[in-house]
C-alpha cells in the first residue's frame, strides 16, 4: 500500500515539476549577457520569490525525496534477484552406463589398438595428472 502511495506521489511531483518549470518566465534580454553592458547582471538580486518559484522548489524537493525513498526500497516493492532470493539449482549427475548384456561381445580394450568410447562418467574433463603446468613446458 505504501509503495502505491509513493509511486503516485512521485508521478504527481514529476508532472507538477515539469509544468511549473515550463510556466516560468524566461530572462528578458538574455542576449545582453555576453556584451559589455554593466547594468545587466545575470545572477543579480531577485527580490521576492513568486508563488510559481515556491511551487517549483517544493515539487523538486518532493521529487528527489520520493525518488530516494523508492530507490532504497522503502515502499516494500519487489526485491532484486541479486539479493539471494532464488535458491541455487542442483546440478544433475550423469547416469552410470548400463552393463552389457550377457550374450553381447565385450568391447575392445585400448590395449588391443581400438579407441575406447568416451563417456562423460568415464573421462573427466581435466585431472591433475593429465594437465601440463607452465613450469613443465
Amino acid at each position: 500500500m505504501l509503495s502505491y502511495l509513493l509511486y503516485g506521489l512521485f508521478i504527481l511531483a514529476s508532472i507538477v515539476l515539469v509544468v511549473s518549470v515550463l510556466l516560468q518566465p524566461g530572462k528578458a534580454d538574455a542576449g545582453s549577457l555576453f556584451t559589455s553592458s554593466i547594468s545587466s547582471t545575470a545572477f543579480g538580486p531577485r527580490g521576492t520569490q513568486t508563488i510559481l518559484a515556491k511551487i517549483t522548489i517544493g515539487a523538486a524537493a518532493t521529487f528527489f525525496i520520493v525518488a530516494l525513498l523508492l530507490g532504497f526500497g522503502v515502499g516494500g516493492g519487489q526485491r532484486s534477484l541479486m539479493e539471494g532470493g532464488v535458491a541455487p539449482q542442483a546440478t544433475p549427475t550423469p547416469a552410470a552406463s548400463p552393463a552389457p548384456a550377457e550374450g553381447a561381445a565385450p568391447a575392445a580394450s585400448p590395449a588391443e589398438g581400438a579407441a575406447a568410447p568416451a563417456t562423460p562418467a568415464a573421462s573427466p574433463a581435466a585431472t591433475p595428472a593429465t594437465t601440463a603446468s607452465p613450469a613443465t613446458q
